[in-house]
C-alpha cells in the first residue's frame, strides 16, 4: 500500500487540478467585468461566466470537502443523512451539462465512512459517464449494502490507467492525473470492508461494491 504521506499529495494535487478550472473561468470573466473598453453585452457575458464559476466551484469543494478531505464526521460510523448527500450529488452534476445524474438510492442505512465511498466511486465514473448518465444506486440485500456507479453512454469506458489503479497496481503513467482517484477509493474500500469490482458491457461501465449493512 502506498505511503500515507505520498496518498495525502496526490489527492491534494487532485484536489487542487478541480478546483482550477472554475478559479481560471473566475479570472477571465473577472477581466471582462473590469475592462471599460467593453460595451453592456460582454459585461454581462462576464458576469454570468463569473456566476457560473461560483456555483461550479462551490458544488466541487463542498463534494470533495467530503469525499476527499479532512471533514471529520466523513470518516465515523454514524447513519448518514442521505438526503444531504443527494443533494452534494444533484449540485456537483448541476455544473456539468454533458452528464444526467439518475439517482437510486434505495435505502437510509449508510453510514459517514460508507457514503464517502460511494462519493468516490461516482468521481471515478464522471469521465466515462461524459455525454451520458451516471446511474448511483444503493440497496440493502440481505445482510448486506450494495452500490453501484453505472455510466451509460456511447463513449463509456474505463481507461487502462483506472483499472490499474483500482487494483492497486502503479499505472504505466504513475499515480499523477487521474490515476490517484481509483486508488485511493480502493483504500477507502479496504478499510470500509467492502469489495470493489468495476464492469464493462456494450456501452456501458460499471463500479460496483459490497460490504456490511450498518446495524443502526
Amino acid at each position: 500500500m502506498m505511503e500515507s504521506s505520498r496518498l495525502a499529495s496526490y489527492v491534494a494535487s487532485r484536489i487542487c487540478h478541480d478546483v482550477a478550472s472554475p478559479l481560471t473561468s473566475m479570472l477571465q470573466s473577472m477581466e471582462l467585468l473590469f475592462d471599460d473598453s467593453l460595451g453592456p453585452a460582454m459585461k454581462a457575458e462576464g458576469e454570468k461566466a463569473l456566476r457560473t464559476g461560483l456555483s461550479t466551484l462551490e458544488a466541487k469543494l463542498r463534494f470533495t470537502r467530503f469525499a476527499l478531505g479532512s471533514q471529520i464526521v466523513s470518516i465515523n460510523e454514524n447513519l448518514c443523512s442521505v438526503s444531504e448527500a443527494k443533494d452534494l450529488f444533484v449540485k456537483l452534476f448541476a455544473t456539468n451539462s454533458r452528464t444526467e445524474l439518475v439517482w437510486q438510492v434505495e435505502t437510509q442505512r449508510i453510514t459517514n465512512r460508507q457514503i464517502r465511498l460511494l462519493m468516490n466511486m461516482t468521481l471515478i465514473m464522471i469521465d466515462p459517464a461524459a455525454r451520458g448518465k451516471c446511474v448511483v444506486s444503493a440497496k440493502e440485500q440481505g445482510d448486506k449494502l450494495v452500490f453501484d456507479v453505472e455510466a451509460l453512454g456511447q463513449f463509456s469506458n474505463f481507461k487502462q490507467e483506472v483499472l490499474d489503479a483500482l487494483s492497486g497496481k502503479e499505472p504505466g503513467g504513475g499515480w499523477g492525473g487521474g490515476a490517484v482517484q481509483p486508488y485511493f477509493t480502493s483504500v477507502l474500500a479496504q478499510e470500509a470492508g467492502f469489495s470493489l469490482e468495476p464492469r464493462i458491457v456494450p456501452q456501458a461501465a460499471g463500479l460496483s461494491a459490497i460490504g456490511a449493512l450498518p446495524t443502526a
